[in-house]
């Protein structure tokens, strides 16, 4: 017993660097915006349900959502999740065309029932992620002369999440549960803009004369949310088989609480200059400025996260279907990063999730193949996004296969492909196919054993 809990203990650290370590896991040129892409979804089973997440409640699964939802985890054992993303996208705008590939570690979960109507989880995941790469050339006239700028625009890092909840289950139909969650990270912006052009002559000979701006700016933030969830279920025996359920109806409801991050701004930059050059004893010489403009923590501020919320309703049939439908939304336009320099307006986002399981025997048989699990899934999103006067939406399908081995482990293989944006209105259009793998492990705890 001892000796699992120092194991999982250094894994959970291990993972955990990993996780903060694992920022820029977007290659989005819309993650510039805000805190970057906002991570949604679930765990990998979640996923391949068109990532519904408010009411679902399955033993050998943890629900990092809506805490409520984990009220039916096996008693006597302790479940732990892992999971990690392959993402390819293709990116377009109505000129060209770029085609990235993102492997990255997606989140690390684990659960027991400390009592038949009490219950624990915990989770660590991104909460959003910055990583894009831009470039553009800009042109303007100064006392007579034509200047040339060549700008790149680059941005990393993301926000973590790490939360610990429990939940509580009482007259075998309600469910109550609560979340304590712990944001930290940093999302960094650089610039660098270049001129060079030729104009300064001396002895009749013309010499270059440059210039580059670079600007370094980046936002450390921590604070700590809190999210409150409900459920309700609802199952009847069925006549023919007394070890299933014929019918179980689970509605589900959650809501993100409002918070405040500490913000630090840490912002350099740094104007450097190379002068033209000139001759003297048939040397050539060439002078040279470099200014650091500044260097210091400019600003200290609280930067608000806004409240959200989700419902959403869960029908399995004989064990052996189950049907999800999800509503979320949180209120973005009330978002505001102090001192953004690209000033972009958010909007309230939306998301809407439908999914479905089949599995056709849950208990252990002789024929594999009635074990395997079968899921799909369909999604669309109004992201927080309002660019150039249009709304960048998201939308996809889902699916995926469960593959038990054994009694202790579950390996799922998930896939999500979509599109997002629009290449109209000088945006860009976001083709996407993610992989997802994920493992969960429960193993046999709190058993006194007789023989050691």
């Amino acid at each position: 017993m001892y000796l699992k809990t120092i194991k999982l203990i250094a894994l959970i650290i291990i993972l955990s660097v990993a996780e903060a370590n694992a920022q820029s896991v977007t290659s989005s040129p819309y993650s510039r915006y805000g805190l970057g892409d906002i991570y949604n979804s679930g765990t990998g089973h979640e996923i391949a349900m068109g990532g519904t997440t408010a009411a679902e409640s399955k033993p050998v699964c943890i629900n990092t959502t809506n805490p409520a939802c984990n009220t039916n985890l096996l008693s006597q054992c302790f479940l732990f999740d892992v999971g990690g993303d392959v993402k390819y996208t293709d990116i377009s705008s109505a000129s060209k065309s770029e085609k990235t590939c993102k492997a990255t570690f997606k989140y690390l979960a684990g659960g027991f029932a400390a009592k038949p109507w009490w219950y624990f989880a915990f989770f660590m995941k991104p909460y959003s992620s910055m990583g894009y790469r831009s470039y553009s050339e800009e042109s303007t006239d100064f006392d007579g002369q034509s200047y040339i700028y060549n700008n790149t625009y680059k941005g990393s890092g993301g926000l973590n999440k790490v939360a610990i909840s429990t939940a509580f289950k009482f007259m075998k139909m309600f469910s109550v549960g609560f979340s304590g969650n712990v944001l930290f990270g940093s999302i960094e912006r650089t610039q660098n803009s270049v001129m060079t052009r030729y104009g300064y002559t001396i002895n009749e000979k013309t010499y270059p004369y440059s210039s580059q701006l670079y600007i370094n700016d980046k936002r450390v933030m921590h604070g700590v949310q809190g999210d409150l969830g409900f459920r309700f279920e609802k199952s009847w025996r069925s006549s023919k088989d007394s070890l299933r359920d014929a019918l179980r109806i689970s509605l589900g409801a959650f809501v993100n609480g409002k918070t405040k991050l500490n913000a630090r701004n840490e912002i350099f930059m740094d104007d450097y200059h190379q002068y033209y050059a000139y001759r003297y004893s048939s040397v050539t010489y060439y002078t040279a400025k470099s200014d650091t403009i500044s260097n210091d923590t400019v600003s200290t501020a609280k930067v608000s996260l806004p409240k959200g919320f989700g419902i959403g309703a869960s029908v399995e049939i004989a064990e052996q279907l189950t049907i999800n439908a999800d509503y979320r939304t949180q209120q973005w336009s009330d978002f505001a990063l102090p001192d953004d320099a690209s000033n972009t307006k958010l909007r309230n986002s939306q998301y809407y999730g439908f999914g479905m399981q089949y599995v056709r025997e849950k208990y252990f048989t002789s024929k594999y193949y009635r074990q395997i699990i079968y899921r799909i899934g369909a999604y669309k999103e109004k992201t927080y996004l309002e660019i150039n006067g249009q709304g960048i939406d998201n939308k996809g399908i889902t699916f995926g296969l469960g593959f038990p081995i054994g009694w202790r482990l579950l390996l799922n293989a998930n896939v999500q492909i979509g599109k997002r944006g629009t290449t109209e209105h000088n945006l860009y259009e976001e083709k996407y196919f993610m992989l997802h793998l994920n493992a969960i492990v429960r193993d046999t705890w709190f058993v006194k054993r007789k023989f050691q």
